[in-house]
């Protein structure tokens, strides 16, 4: 794996096979915990760490977000929304007002010669449910080990587990793949794939729309949440390698990023893996409430009335309207 200068102190921990731990990576203040780890790097083009990232598994929350603007500003940005996050956790817990604050605090903030934005992802835990807030192309990812057969064909399925990406990207290069105009293969190089249409700040985007949605955790599962100078460089079958062979999530996160630097380092780089708890239960649960507008109906999840009047009151209208029909066929 690449090795680059040191700019924070690297933990100690084990090792599986030849790769050396990378140097240069930053760890979060929360590096002793258990369940979660990450790791930051800036890469090898980037003159300072414009991505940030916070967790805390007491409470069930992380956060990464990846500053746009340049210098400062970005690092501004990005670090706001953690701060937003940091203090919703420790009160309501209502992560996407603290999106929102975000992004009143960047837009206040903003100089006619100066503009802050960043994209974000959360990933909020209730029980054995998560539910993930994002904006812009900061993903969350689901990764299953290969004992768990998938079907999807969402998922990249290899001999070291599945890779789900759980977020939709808001950028130009996903907005052409849901118009048919290119396929997913092209969008890995199209040249404007780094172009997003909607950030945490920036003049352009006067409000700002969140999307959510609620996933079940099965036994075994990792989230993988990152920045885009991950995902733009590091092939899915590369990460369930790693993360399949590497329980610590530590390791795993420091290899992650080194395999974004052997891609050559680019942007920043941002990785925070998650364990699912230790109550997870089976459940074949997979999507409970998505409210994104974006994606293609391909990939929205509806449910069924549950209830046995709301299933009646559905069955009678479908009947209606076919009496209805009919009626206005045999009357020309």
């Amino acid at each position: 794996m690449s090795e680059a200068k040191v700019d924070a102190n690297v933990n100690a921990g084990g090792s599986t096979g030849g790769s050396e731990r990378p140097s240069g990576v930053s760890h979060p203040v929360f590096r002793e915990a258990q369940r979660s780890a990450g790791a930051t790097h800036p890469g090898y083009r980037r003159e300072q760490n414009e991505d940030a990232f916070w967790g805390d598994e007491s409470r069930g929350v992380w956060v990464v977000a990846d500053g746009l603007g340049g210098h400062q500003a970005g690092e501004i940005a990005s670090q706001t929304v953690v701060e937003e996050i940091q203090r919703s956790s420790a009160t309501d817990r209502h992560y996407e007002q603290a999106l929102r604050r975000a992004h009143a605090l960047l837009v206040g903030e903003e100089t006619n010669t100066t503009a802050m934005g960043t994209t974000a992802v959360v990933v909020a835990e209730d029980g054995n449910y998560f539910h993930i807030y994002w904006v812009g192309d900061s993903r969350a990812y689901l990764w299953t080990p290969p004992t768990t057969n998938s079907s999807d064909e969402t998922e990249a399925n290899t001999p070291h587990g599945s890779l789900k990406q759980l977020t939709v990207d808001h950028s130009y290069v996903q907005m052409l793949v849901d118009s048919g105009a290119i396929n997913q293969e092209e969008a890995a190089c199209h040249p404007n794939r780094h172009v997003i249409t909607r950030c945490i700040g920036g003049s352009t985007n006067p409000t700002l729309e969140i999307d959510r949605a609620s996933f079940a955790w099965n036994p075994g599962q990792k989230l993988l949440l990152c920045s885009d100078g991950l995902s733009n460089d590091v092939s899915a079958e590369e990460i369930c390698q790693i993360l399949a062979k590497n329980t610590d999530n530590q390791r795993a996160s420091e290899l992650l990023v080194a395999a974004a630097l052997d891609a050559g380092g680019r942007d920043n780089i941002t990785v925070q893996v998650i364990n699912s708890p230790d109550s997870a239960i089976p459940n074949d649960e997979n999507l409970n409430s998505c409210t994104p507008p974006r994606p293609p109906v391909s990939q929205q999840i509806s449910s069924f009335p549950r209830t046995l009047p709301a299933r009646i009151a559905t069955i009678v209208i479908i009947f209606s309207m076919g009496v209805y029909a009919a009626w206005q066929l045999l009357n020309g």
